[in-house]
Protein backbone atom coordinates (compact mmCIF):
# COMPACT_ATOMS: atom_id res chain seq x y z
CA UNK A 1 0.00 0.00 0.00
CA UNK A 2 1.35 3.40 -0.94
CA UNK A 3 1.62 6.20 1.57
CA UNK A 4 -0.95 8.12 -0.44
CA UNK A 5 -3.45 5.27 -0.26
CA UNK A 6 -2.69 4.70 3.42
CA UNK A 7 -3.74 8.24 4.29
CA UNK A 8 -7.00 7.84 2.41
CA UNK A 9 -6.14 9.97 -0.60
CA UNK A 10 -6.28 8.71 -4.14
CA UNK A 11 -4.17 10.00 -7.03
CA UNK A 12 -5.95 12.63 -9.10
CA UNK A 13 -7.60 11.15 -12.15
CA UNK A 14 -6.51 12.43 -15.55
CA UNK A 15 -8.15 15.46 -17.07
CA UNK A 16 -10.18 14.43 -20.11
CA UNK A 17 -10.46 16.81 -23.06
CA UNK A 18 -12.93 16.03 -25.84
CA UNK A 19 -12.72 18.26 -28.93
CA UNK A 20 -15.37 17.62 -31.58
CA UNK A 21 -14.94 19.08 -35.04
CA UNK A 22 -18.17 19.60 -36.92
CA UNK A 23 -18.32 18.69 -40.61
CA UNK A 24 -14.63 17.82 -40.89
CA UNK A 25 -13.42 15.35 -43.51
CA UNK A 26 -10.49 13.18 -42.53
CA UNK A 27 -8.72 13.96 -45.82
CA UNK A 28 -8.76 17.68 -44.97
CA UNK A 29 -6.13 17.10 -42.27
CA UNK A 30 -2.42 16.94 -42.97
CA UNK A 31 -1.99 13.88 -40.75
CA UNK A 32 -4.51 12.07 -42.98
CA UNK A 33 -2.64 12.96 -46.16
CA UNK A 34 -3.70 16.50 -47.07
CA UNK A 35 -0.84 18.44 -48.64
CA UNK A 36 0.01 22.07 -47.93
CA UNK A 37 0.22 21.85 -44.13
CA UNK A 38 -3.37 23.06 -43.42
CA UNK A 39 -3.58 21.59 -39.89
CA UNK A 40 -0.23 21.84 -38.06
CA UNK A 41 -1.78 21.77 -34.59
CA UNK A 42 -3.86 18.67 -35.17
CA UNK A 43 -0.93 17.03 -36.93
CA UNK A 44 1.29 17.73 -33.92
CA UNK A 45 -1.32 16.21 -31.63
CA UNK A 46 -1.46 13.12 -33.84
CA UNK A 47 2.30 12.74 -33.47
CA UNK A 48 1.82 12.77 -29.69
CA UNK A 49 -0.99 10.24 -29.77
CA UNK A 50 -2.77 7.49 -31.65
CA UNK A 51 -4.34 8.23 -35.02
CA UNK A 52 -7.23 6.01 -36.15
CA UNK A 53 -7.53 5.60 -39.91
CA UNK A 54 -10.85 3.72 -40.03
CA UNK A 55 -13.18 5.73 -37.79
CA UNK A 56 -16.83 5.99 -38.76
CA UNK A 57 -19.63 8.25 -37.63
CA UNK A 58 -23.04 6.84 -36.78
CA UNK A 59 -24.86 9.43 -38.89
CA UNK A 60 -23.97 12.44 -41.06
CA UNK A 61 -25.79 14.68 -38.57
CA UNK A 62 -24.55 16.69 -35.60
CA UNK A 63 -26.96 15.85 -32.78
CA UNK A 64 -27.30 12.07 -33.40
CA UNK A 65 -23.54 11.72 -33.73
CA UNK A 66 -22.78 13.62 -30.53
CA UNK A 67 -25.51 11.70 -28.69
CA UNK A 68 -23.69 8.49 -29.64
CA UNK A 69 -20.33 9.90 -28.53
CA UNK A 70 -21.71 10.78 -25.11
CA UNK A 71 -23.82 7.63 -24.52
CA UNK A 72 -22.03 4.85 -26.42
CA UNK A 73 -25.32 3.96 -28.12
CA UNK A 74 -26.23 3.88 -31.80
CA UNK A 75 -29.09 6.19 -32.92
CA UNK A 76 -31.79 3.47 -32.96
CA UNK A 77 -31.10 3.01 -29.26
CA UNK A 78 -30.63 6.57 -28.02
CA UNK A 79 -33.57 7.55 -30.33
CA UNK A 80 -32.12 10.84 -31.66
CA UNK A 81 -32.31 10.36 -35.43
CA UNK A 82 -31.95 13.92 -36.74
CA UNK A 83 -31.20 17.47 -35.66
CA UNK A 84 -33.96 19.47 -34.05
CA UNK A 85 -36.62 16.76 -33.99
CA UNK A 86 -36.02 14.67 -30.88
CA UNK A 87 -34.55 15.16 -27.43
CA UNK A 88 -31.96 12.81 -25.93
CA UNK A 89 -34.05 11.11 -23.21
CA UNK A 90 -33.29 11.90 -19.59
CA UNK A 91 -32.93 8.15 -19.04
CA UNK A 92 -29.72 8.25 -21.08
CA UNK A 93 -26.59 7.86 -18.99
CA UNK A 94 -24.04 10.21 -20.50
CA UNK A 95 -20.28 10.32 -20.04
CA UNK A 96 -20.66 13.68 -18.29
CA UNK A 97 -23.09 12.17 -15.77
CA UNK A 98 -20.81 9.23 -15.01
CA UNK A 99 -17.77 11.48 -14.67
CA UNK A 100 -19.63 14.04 -12.57
CA UNK A 101 -20.59 11.25 -10.16
CA UNK A 102 -16.93 10.20 -10.11
CA UNK A 103 -15.89 13.65 -8.86
CA UNK A 104 -15.01 15.31 -12.16
CA UNK A 105 -15.73 18.94 -12.88
CA UNK A 106 -17.68 18.84 -16.13
CA UNK A 107 -17.91 21.71 -18.62
CA UNK A 108 -18.98 22.05 -22.24
CA UNK A 109 -18.63 24.83 -24.80
CA UNK A 110 -20.54 24.25 -28.02
CA UNK A 111 -20.63 26.35 -31.16
CA UNK A 112 -24.14 25.67 -32.51
CA UNK A 113 -27.60 25.73 -30.97
CA UNK A 114 -28.33 22.32 -32.48
CA UNK A 115 -26.39 21.06 -29.43
CA UNK A 116 -28.05 23.39 -26.93
CA UNK A 117 -29.57 22.22 -23.63
CA UNK A 118 -33.16 21.80 -24.92
CA UNK A 119 -31.99 18.80 -26.95
CA UNK A 120 -30.86 16.88 -23.86
CA UNK A 121 -27.17 16.77 -24.73
CA UNK A 122 -26.18 18.85 -21.66
CA UNK A 123 -26.97 16.10 -19.16
CA UNK A 124 -24.22 15.88 -16.57
CA UNK A 125 -22.44 19.11 -17.45
CA UNK A 126 -22.14 21.43 -14.49
CA UNK A 127 -21.23 24.30 -16.81
CA UNK A 128 -22.76 24.40 -20.29
CA UNK A 129 -22.13 27.27 -22.71
CA UNK A 130 -23.99 27.40 -26.03
CA UNK A 131 -25.27 30.02 -28.49
CA UNK A 132 -28.96 30.69 -28.67
CA UNK A 133 -31.31 29.90 -31.54
CA UNK A 134 -32.01 32.75 -33.89
CA UNK A 135 -35.58 32.82 -32.59
CA UNK A 136 -36.98 33.83 -35.98
CA UNK A 137 -38.53 30.46 -36.78
CA UNK A 138 -36.19 29.89 -39.70
CA UNK A 139 -34.06 26.83 -40.33
CA UNK A 140 -30.90 28.74 -39.43
CA UNK A 141 -29.39 27.68 -36.12
CA UNK A 142 -27.61 30.00 -33.77
CA UNK A 143 -23.89 29.52 -34.16
CA UNK A 144 -20.61 31.18 -33.25
CA UNK A 145 -17.09 31.05 -34.57
CA UNK A 146 -14.39 28.82 -33.23
CA UNK A 147 -12.52 31.89 -32.09
CA UNK A 148 -15.45 32.96 -29.92
CA UNK A 149 -15.84 29.46 -28.50
CA UNK A 150 -12.15 29.24 -27.56
CA UNK A 151 -12.22 32.79 -26.16
CA UNK A 152 -14.98 31.66 -23.81
CA UNK A 153 -13.13 28.48 -22.85
CA UNK A 154 -9.95 30.43 -22.10
CA UNK A 155 -11.89 32.91 -19.97
CA UNK A 156 -13.46 30.06 -18.00
CA UNK A 157 -10.40 27.87 -17.39
CA UNK A 158 -8.83 30.11 -14.68
CA UNK A 159 -12.10 29.96 -12.70
CA UNK A 160 -12.29 26.18 -12.47
CA UNK A 161 -11.44 24.07 -9.43
CA UNK A 162 -7.90 22.87 -10.17
CA UNK A 163 -8.11 20.36 -7.32
CA UNK A 164 -10.68 18.31 -9.21
CA UNK A 165 -10.14 16.36 -12.42
CA UNK A 166 -11.70 18.00 -15.45
CA UNK A 167 -13.91 16.68 -18.23
CA UNK A 168 -14.03 19.41 -20.87
CA UNK A 169 -15.95 19.13 -24.13
CA UNK A 170 -15.31 21.77 -26.81
CA UNK A 171 -17.26 21.76 -30.08
CA UNK A 172 -16.15 23.78 -33.15
CA UNK A 173 -18.57 24.42 -36.01
CA UNK A 174 -16.56 26.46 -38.55
CA UNK A 175 -16.32 23.91 -41.42
CA UNK A 176 -20.12 23.77 -41.64
CA UNK A 177 -21.65 25.45 -44.70
CA UNK A 178 -21.72 28.25 -45.66
CA UNK A 179 -17.94 28.40 -45.85
CA UNK A 180 -16.75 31.87 -44.86
CA UNK A 181 -13.21 31.56 -43.47
CA UNK A 182 -11.07 34.55 -42.47
CA UNK A 183 -9.08 35.95 -45.38
CA UNK A 184 -5.73 34.72 -44.11
CA UNK A 185 -7.11 31.19 -43.59
CA UNK A 186 -8.59 31.26 -47.09
CA UNK A 187 -5.25 32.30 -48.53
CA UNK A 188 -3.46 29.53 -46.67
CA UNK A 189 -5.97 27.07 -48.11
CA UNK A 190 -5.20 28.22 -51.65
CA UNK A 191 -8.63 29.78 -52.10
CA UNK A 192 -10.52 26.61 -51.08
CA UNK A 193 -13.23 28.01 -48.79
CA UNK A 194 -14.07 24.70 -47.09
CA UNK A 195 -10.42 23.95 -46.43
CA UNK A 196 -10.02 27.52 -45.19
CA UNK A 197 -12.59 26.78 -42.50
CA UNK A 198 -10.58 23.68 -41.52
CA UNK A 199 -7.43 25.83 -41.36
CA UNK A 200 -9.21 28.23 -39.01
CA UNK A 201 -10.53 25.35 -36.90
CA UNK A 202 -7.00 23.99 -36.54
CA UNK A 203 -5.80 27.43 -35.46
CA UNK A 204 -8.40 27.54 -32.69
CA UNK A 205 -7.57 23.99 -31.59
CA UNK A 206 -3.99 25.21 -31.32
CA UNK A 207 -5.01 28.09 -29.07
CA UNK A 208 -6.87 25.70 -26.78
CA UNK A 209 -4.05 23.17 -26.65
CA UNK A 210 -1.50 25.91 -25.91
CA UNK A 211 -3.55 27.03 -22.90
CA UNK A 212 -4.00 23.47 -21.67
CA UNK A 213 -0.30 22.69 -22.08
CA UNK A 214 0.49 25.56 -19.71
CA UNK A 215 -1.22 23.59 -16.93
CA UNK A 216 0.90 21.34 -14.74
CA UNK A 217 -1.70 18.59 -15.17
CA UNK A 218 -1.58 18.48 -18.97
CA UNK A 219 1.03 15.74 -19.31
CA UNK A 220 -1.27 13.40 -17.37
CA UNK A 221 -4.29 14.44 -19.46
CA UNK A 222 -6.00 12.59 -22.27
CA UNK A 223 -7.14 14.49 -25.37
CA UNK A 224 -9.66 13.08 -27.84
CA UNK A 225 -10.28 14.86 -31.15
CA UNK A 226 -12.99 13.52 -33.45
CA UNK A 227 -15.33 14.82 -36.15
CA UNK A 228 -19.05 14.24 -35.83
CA UNK A 229 -19.25 13.66 -39.60
CA UNK A 230 -17.61 14.80 -42.81
CA UNK A 231 -18.73 16.82 -45.82
CA UNK A 232 -19.60 15.52 -49.30
CA UNK A 233 -18.49 18.60 -51.28
CA UNK A 234 -20.49 17.36 -54.25
CA UNK A 235 -19.27 13.76 -54.23
CA UNK A 236 -22.06 11.31 -55.05
CA UNK A 237 -24.11 14.38 -55.94
CA UNK A 238 -24.55 15.55 -52.34
CA UNK A 239 -23.75 19.25 -51.79
CA UNK A 240 -22.98 19.06 -48.06
CA UNK A 241 -24.14 16.28 -45.70
CA UNK A 242 -27.16 14.66 -44.01
CA UNK A 243 -28.80 12.45 -46.64
CA UNK A 244 -26.14 9.96 -47.79
CA UNK A 245 -23.76 7.65 -45.95
CA UNK A 246 -20.87 7.41 -48.35
CA UNK A 247 -17.32 7.83 -47.09
CA UNK A 248 -17.00 11.63 -47.50
CA UNK A 249 -19.58 12.11 -44.73
CA UNK A 250 -19.19 8.92 -42.64
CA UNK A 251 -15.40 8.44 -42.52
CA UNK A 252 -14.06 10.80 -39.83
CA UNK A 253 -10.72 11.75 -38.27
CA UNK A 254 -10.09 10.50 -34.76
CA UNK A 255 -6.98 11.20 -32.64
CA UNK A 256 -6.37 10.05 -29.06
CA UNK A 257 -3.53 11.61 -27.08
CA UNK A 258 -3.02 9.35 -24.05
CA UNK A 259 -1.67 10.48 -20.66
CA UNK A 260 2.10 11.01 -20.67
CA UNK A 261 2.05 10.71 -24.46
CA UNK A 262 1.84 6.92 -24.33
CA UNK A 263 1.92 5.22 -27.75
CA UNK A 264 2.91 8.49 -29.40
CA UNK A 265 2.87 8.29 -33.18
CA UNK A 266 0.93 5.02 -33.32
CA UNK A 267 -1.42 4.52 -36.27
CA UNK A 268 -4.39 2.17 -35.80
CA UNK A 269 -6.14 0.70 -38.84
CA UNK A 270 -8.86 -1.15 -36.91
CA UNK A 271 -12.49 -0.22 -37.48
CA UNK A 272 -13.85 2.11 -34.78
CA UNK A 273 -16.96 4.24 -34.25
CA UNK A 274 -17.72 7.60 -32.69
CA UNK A 275 -19.84 5.55 -30.24
CA UNK A 276 -16.49 4.35 -28.85
CA UNK A 277 -15.85 7.78 -27.29
CA UNK A 278 -18.09 7.05 -24.29
CA UNK A 279 -16.41 3.83 -23.11
CA UNK A 280 -12.96 5.24 -23.85
CA UNK A 281 -13.56 8.27 -21.61
CA UNK A 282 -14.83 6.07 -18.80
CA UNK A 283 -11.92 3.67 -19.08
CA UNK A 284 -9.41 6.52 -19.01
CA UNK A 285 -11.08 7.83 -15.84
CA UNK A 286 -10.88 4.42 -14.18
CA UNK A 287 -14.65 3.97 -14.26
CA UNK A 288 -16.37 0.70 -15.15
CA UNK A 289 -17.96 0.62 -18.60
CA UNK A 290 -21.66 -0.34 -18.67
CA UNK A 291 -22.65 -3.54 -20.39
CA UNK A 292 -24.95 -3.58 -23.41
CA UNK A 293 -23.70 -0.43 -25.03
CA UNK A 294 -22.73 -0.34 -28.68
CA UNK A 295 -19.36 1.35 -28.36
CA UNK A 296 -16.18 -0.26 -27.11
CA UNK A 297 -12.98 1.29 -25.84
CA UNK A 298 -10.63 2.55 -28.51
CA UNK A 299 -7.92 0.69 -26.62
CA UNK A 300 -9.68 -2.68 -26.90
CA UNK A 301 -7.92 -5.35 -28.99
CA UNK A 302 -8.72 -5.42 -32.67
CA UNK A 303 -11.56 -7.76 -33.62
CA UNK A 304 -13.81 -8.56 -36.55
CA UNK A 305 -16.43 -6.13 -35.30
CA UNK A 306 -18.94 -4.28 -37.42
CA UNK A 307 -20.10 -0.69 -36.92
CA UNK A 308 -23.53 0.71 -37.70
CA UNK A 309 -24.48 3.99 -39.37
CA UNK A 310 -27.65 5.51 -40.79
CA UNK A 311 -29.43 8.51 -42.15
CA UNK A 312 -33.12 8.87 -41.50
CA UNK A 313 -32.91 12.51 -42.55
CA UNK A 314 -34.27 11.71 -46.00
CA UNK A 315 -37.30 9.97 -44.55
CA UNK A 316 -37.93 12.54 -41.81
CA UNK A 317 -37.38 15.64 -43.94
CA UNK A 318 -37.61 14.98 -47.65
CA UNK A 319 -40.07 12.16 -48.30
CA UNK A 320 -37.37 9.63 -49.24
CA UNK A 321 -36.65 6.14 -48.00
CA UNK A 322 -34.47 5.61 -44.90
CA UNK A 323 -30.81 4.70 -45.31
CA UNK A 324 -29.02 2.23 -43.01
CA UNK A 325 -25.66 0.56 -43.25
CA UNK A 326 -22.86 -1.38 -41.63
CA UNK A 327 -19.11 -1.62 -42.16
CA UNK A 328 -16.98 -4.66 -41.39
CA UNK A 329 -13.30 -4.70 -42.21
CA UNK A 330 -13.03 -2.93 -45.54
CA UNK A 331 -16.51 -3.94 -46.68
CA UNK A 332 -19.38 -1.48 -46.54
CA UNK A 333 -23.05 -2.36 -46.91
CA UNK A 334 -25.95 0.06 -47.43
CA UNK A 335 -29.70 -0.48 -47.70
CA UNK A 336 -32.32 1.95 -48.95
CA UNK A 337 -35.01 0.02 -50.83
CA UNK A 338 -32.17 -1.95 -52.45
CA UNK A 339 -28.78 -3.35 -51.38
CA UNK A 340 -25.44 -1.68 -52.04
CA UNK A 341 -22.06 -3.28 -51.32
CA UNK A 342 -18.59 -1.76 -51.66
CA UNK A 343 -15.05 -3.06 -51.24
CA UNK A 344 -13.28 0.01 -49.88
CA UNK A 345 -9.84 -1.58 -50.18
CA UNK A 346 -10.19 -1.64 -53.97
CA UNK A 347 -12.84 1.02 -54.47
CA UNK A 348 -12.37 3.77 -51.86
CA UNK A 349 -14.56 6.24 -53.78
CA UNK A 350 -17.50 3.77 -53.83
CA UNK A 351 -17.96 3.77 -57.57
CA UNK A 352 -18.60 0.02 -58.07
CA UNK A 353 -21.69 -1.39 -56.36
CA UNK A 354 -21.10 -5.12 -55.80
CA UNK A 355 -24.56 -5.69 -54.34
CA UNK A 356 -26.26 -7.08 -57.45
CA UNK A 357 -23.44 -9.61 -57.97
CA UNK A 358 -23.18 -10.70 -54.32
CA UNK A 359 -26.71 -11.11 -52.90
CA UNK A 360 -25.67 -13.75 -50.36
CA UNK A 361 -23.01 -11.48 -48.89
CA UNK A 362 -25.56 -8.67 -48.71
CA UNK A 363 -27.87 -10.98 -46.77
CA UNK A 364 -25.08 -11.83 -44.33
CA UNK A 365 -24.27 -8.18 -43.74
CA UNK A 366 -27.96 -7.32 -43.38
CA UNK A 367 -28.20 -9.90 -40.59
CA UNK A 368 -25.08 -8.46 -39.00
CA UNK A 369 -26.60 -4.99 -39.19
CA UNK A 370 -29.66 -6.17 -37.29
CA UNK A 371 -27.43 -7.63 -34.59
CA UNK A 372 -25.85 -4.20 -34.11
CA UNK A 373 -29.15 -2.63 -33.07
CA UNK A 374 -30.82 -5.58 -31.36
CA UNK A 375 -30.66 -4.21 -27.80
CA UNK A 376 -33.63 -2.23 -26.39
CA UNK A 377 -33.89 1.48 -27.09
CA UNK A 378 -34.24 4.24 -24.53
CA UNK A 379 -37.80 5.30 -23.91
CA UNK A 380 -38.48 8.88 -25.07
CA UNK A 381 -39.38 11.29 -22.29
CA UNK A 382 -43.03 11.94 -21.58
CA UNK A 383 -44.04 15.50 -22.40
CA UNK A 384 -43.71 17.87 -19.47
CA UNK A 385 -46.38 20.32 -18.39
CA UNK A 386 -49.06 19.28 -20.91
CA UNK A 387 -52.22 17.83 -19.44
CA UNK A 388 -54.93 15.88 -21.25
CA UNK A 389 -57.18 18.90 -21.76
CA UNK A 390 -54.32 20.85 -23.30
CA UNK A 391 -53.51 17.94 -25.62
CA UNK A 392 -57.12 17.81 -26.78
CA UNK A 393 -57.05 21.54 -27.40
CA UNK A 394 -53.86 21.15 -29.42
CA UNK A 395 -55.44 18.37 -31.51
CA UNK A 396 -58.34 20.72 -32.19
CA UNK A 397 -55.82 23.11 -33.72
CA UNK A 398 -55.01 20.46 -36.32
CA UNK A 399 -52.05 18.52 -34.87
CA UNK A 400 -52.59 14.89 -35.82
CA UNK A 401 -49.98 13.49 -33.45
CA UNK A 402 -50.12 15.93 -30.57
CA UNK A 403 -48.92 14.39 -27.35
CA UNK A 404 -47.70 11.27 -29.10
CA UNK A 405 -44.32 10.21 -30.41
CA UNK A 406 -45.21 11.32 -33.91
CA UNK A 407 -44.98 9.32 -37.09
CA UNK A 408 -43.31 5.97 -36.38
CA UNK A 409 -40.06 5.30 -38.18
CA UNK A 410 -40.06 2.41 -40.62
CA UNK A 411 -38.40 -0.70 -39.22
CA UNK A 412 -35.06 -1.58 -40.83
CA UNK A 413 -35.44 -3.22 -44.26
CA UNK A 414 -39.12 -2.29 -44.50
CA UNK A 415 -39.84 -1.27 -48.10
CA UNK A 416 -41.44 2.17 -48.26
CA UNK A 417 -41.89 2.66 -51.99
CA UNK A 418 -40.26 6.07 -51.60
CA UNK A 419 -37.37 7.39 -53.69
CA UNK A 420 -33.87 6.48 -52.57
CA UNK A 421 -31.81 9.40 -51.29
CA UNK A 422 -29.05 8.67 -53.83
CA UNK A 423 -31.60 9.17 -56.63
CA UNK A 424 -32.91 12.45 -55.19
CA UNK A 425 -29.85 14.68 -55.12
CA UNK A 426 -31.19 17.14 -57.72
CA UNK A 427 -34.16 17.80 -55.43
CA UNK A 428 -31.81 18.24 -52.47
CA UNK A 429 -29.67 20.70 -54.40
CA UNK A 430 -32.77 22.73 -55.27
CA UNK A 431 -33.76 22.79 -51.60
CA UNK A 432 -30.32 24.03 -50.56
CA UNK A 433 -30.42 26.66 -53.31
CA UNK A 434 -33.68 27.95 -51.84
CA UNK A 435 -32.15 28.19 -48.37
CA UNK A 436 -29.14 30.05 -49.72
CA UNK A 437 -31.37 32.41 -51.70
CA UNK A 438 -33.32 33.19 -48.53
CA UNK A 439 -30.07 33.79 -46.63
CA UNK A 440 -29.03 36.28 -49.34
CA UNK A 441 -32.30 38.16 -48.88
CA UNK A 442 -33.82 36.81 -52.12
CA UNK A 443 -36.95 35.66 -50.32
CA UNK A 444 -39.34 35.60 -53.26
CA UNK A 445 -36.94 33.44 -55.25
CA UNK A 446 -36.66 31.11 -52.27
CA UNK A 447 -40.46 30.92 -51.98
CA UNK A 448 -40.87 30.06 -55.68
CA UNK A 449 -38.25 27.32 -55.51
CA UNK A 450 -39.77 25.83 -52.36
CA UNK A 451 -43.23 25.92 -53.88
CA UNK A 452 -41.93 23.99 -56.90
CA UNK A 453 -40.36 21.36 -54.64
CA UNK A 454 -43.51 20.88 -52.58
CA UNK A 455 -45.67 20.72 -55.70
CA UNK A 456 -43.48 17.94 -57.13
CA UNK A 457 -43.03 16.14 -53.79
CA UNK A 458 -45.79 16.90 -51.26
CA UNK A 459 -43.97 14.66 -48.75
CA UNK A 460 -40.97 17.02 -48.69
CA UNK A 461 -41.67 18.13 -45.15
CA UNK A 462 -38.55 20.26 -44.72
CA UNK A 463 -39.34 22.30 -47.83
CA UNK A 464 -42.93 22.78 -46.70
CA UNK A 465 -41.85 23.81 -43.21
CA UNK A 466 -39.27 26.27 -44.52
CA UNK A 467 -41.79 27.58 -47.04
CA UNK A 468 -44.17 28.36 -44.19
CA UNK A 469 -41.43 30.28 -42.39
CA UNK A 470 -40.49 32.18 -45.55
CA UNK A 471 -44.12 33.13 -46.23
CA UNK A 472 -44.48 34.36 -42.67
CA UNK A 473 -41.29 36.45 -42.98
CA UNK A 474 -42.66 37.89 -46.22
CA UNK A 475 -45.75 39.12 -44.35
CA UNK A 476 -48.07 36.46 -45.81
CA UNK A 477 -49.34 35.09 -42.50
CA UNK A 478 -52.52 33.51 -43.91
CA UNK A 479 -50.58 31.63 -46.61
CA UNK A 480 -48.03 30.54 -44.01
CA UNK A 481 -50.77 29.24 -41.73
CA UNK A 482 -52.33 27.14 -44.52
CA UNK A 483 -48.97 25.58 -45.41
CA UNK A 484 -47.99 24.83 -41.82
CA UNK A 485 -51.40 23.48 -40.84
CA UNK A 486 -51.11 20.92 -43.61
CA UNK A 487 -47.91 19.66 -41.96
CA UNK A 488 -49.52 19.58 -38.54
CA UNK A 489 -52.52 17.63 -39.80
CA UNK A 490 -50.22 15.11 -41.46
CA UNK A 491 -48.57 14.45 -38.08
CA UNK A 492 -45.33 16.07 -39.27
CA UNK A 493 -45.28 19.12 -37.04
CA UNK A 494 -41.90 19.98 -35.57
CA UNK A 495 -40.90 22.74 -33.22
CA UNK A 496 -40.46 25.27 -36.03
CA UNK A 497 -43.86 24.33 -37.45
CA UNK A 498 -45.62 24.92 -34.16
CA UNK A 499 -43.69 28.11 -33.38
CA UNK A 500 -44.42 29.62 -36.79
CA UNK A 501 -48.08 28.64 -36.59
CA UNK A 502 -48.18 30.52 -33.31
CA UNK A 503 -46.54 33.56 -34.89
CA UNK A 504 -48.91 33.39 -37.87
CA UNK A 505 -51.97 33.27 -35.63
CA UNK A 506 -50.68 36.19 -33.59
CA UNK A 507 -50.06 38.17 -36.78
CA UNK A 508 -53.68 37.41 -37.75
CA UNK A 509 -54.92 38.61 -34.36
CA UNK A 510 -55.89 35.18 -32.98
CA UNK A 511 -53.92 35.22 -29.73
CA UNK A 512 -55.67 32.31 -28.04
CA UNK A 513 -54.91 30.04 -30.99
CA UNK A 514 -51.33 31.28 -30.90
CA UNK A 515 -51.16 30.07 -27.31
CA UNK A 516 -52.35 26.65 -28.39
CA UNK A 517 -49.56 26.36 -30.92
CA UNK A 518 -46.96 27.45 -28.35
CA UNK A 519 -48.26 24.69 -26.08
CA UNK A 520 -47.65 22.21 -28.88
CA UNK A 521 -44.18 23.63 -29.29
CA UNK A 522 -43.57 23.07 -25.57
CA UNK A 523 -44.68 19.48 -25.96
CA UNK A 524 -42.35 18.88 -28.90
CA UNK A 525 -39.37 20.46 -27.11
CA UNK A 526 -40.01 19.96 -23.38
CA UNK A 527 -36.62 21.39 -22.33
CA UNK A 528 -36.93 24.62 -24.31
CA UNK A 529 -37.67 27.87 -22.51
CA UNK A 530 -38.97 29.90 -25.46
CA UNK A 531 -42.45 28.30 -25.72
CA UNK A 532 -43.12 28.96 -22.05
CA UNK A 533 -41.78 32.51 -22.31
CA UNK A 534 -44.18 33.14 -25.19
CA UNK A 535 -47.03 31.50 -23.26
CA UNK A 536 -46.30 33.76 -20.30
CA UNK A 537 -46.32 36.85 -22.53
CA UNK A 538 -49.56 35.91 -24.31
CA UNK A 539 -51.33 34.85 -21.11
CA UNK A 540 -50.50 38.20 -19.52
CA UNK A 541 -51.71 40.01 -22.67
CA UNK A 542 -54.99 38.11 -22.48
CA UNK A 543 -55.39 38.72 -18.74
CA UNK A 544 -55.18 35.01 -17.99
CA UNK A 545 -53.56 34.95 -14.55
CA UNK A 546 -53.85 31.17 -14.21
CA UNK A 547 -52.19 30.56 -17.57
CA UNK A 548 -49.45 33.04 -16.77
CA UNK A 549 -48.73 31.32 -13.45
CA UNK A 550 -48.59 27.91 -15.16
CA UNK A 551 -46.01 29.29 -17.59
CA UNK A 552 -43.95 30.77 -14.74
CA UNK A 553 -44.02 27.45 -12.91
CA UNK A 554 -42.87 25.60 -16.03
CA UNK A 555 -40.03 28.09 -16.53
CA UNK A 556 -38.91 27.67 -12.92
CA UNK A 557 -38.61 23.92 -13.48
CA UNK A 558 -36.37 24.29 -16.55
Amino acid sequence: MTALAACGRQPKRPDLILITLDTTRSDALGCYGRSGDPTPNLDALAREGVRYTQARSVAPLTLPSHASMLTGLYPPRHTVRDNGQAVLPQSARTAAEVLEDAGYETAAFVAAAVLDEPWGIAQGFQYFDAPQDTGDGSAHVGERSGREVIDRVLAWLPTRDAQRPLFLWVHLFDPHAPYEPPEDALARAGGNAYLGEVVETDRQVGRLLAALRASASFDASAVLVVADHGEALGQHGEPTHSALCYEPTIHVPLILRLPSGAQAGRVEDKLVSVADIFPTLLELAGESVPERIDGRSLRAPESARAVYFESYSGWLNHGWSPLIGVAQGREKYLWSETHELYDLSRDPREKLDLGPAQPSRCTQLAELLMQQISQPALRPDASAGIDAAQRERIRALGYAGAGEEGAALPAPFTPTGLPRPKDSMSELRAYYEALLADARGEREQAIRTLQDIVAANPAHYAAADYLGAALLSAGRAADAERMLLALARAGRARTTTAANLARACEALGRLDEARGHWKQCAELAPLSREPWQQLLRLSESLGDAKGAQAARTALEKL
